[in-house]
């Protein structure tokens, strides 16, 4: 028994109502799909981009930052 299988695509206009919902439910989860992988890849950047920037707070021959001069803010309603 030799069953031969159809090589074409299957556009979907052409399809019945179950092709049709089998069609969009595949196309709706490569979506999804691809969507949480583009999620995954910008988590992961961030999480090395912050523990680079961790690790280079942790160098020593970093000095710590110091304050030089403080202003009063303007804004600030005078003591009274």
């Amino acid at each position: 028994m030799s069953q031969e299988h159809s090589s074409e695509r299957r556009e979907p206009h052409n399809l019945n109502w179950l092709g049709k919902t089998v069609y969009a439910g595949g196309t709706v989860l490569r979506l999804t799909a691809n969507l949480v992988e583009a999620t995954a890849d910008r988590v992961s950047s961030i999480a090395a981009e912050s523990k680079k920037a961790f690790d280079r707070e942790l160098d020593p021959n970093i000095e710590e930052a110091r304050v030089i001069e403080e202003t009063p803010c303007r804004d600030a309603e005078p003591e009274a």
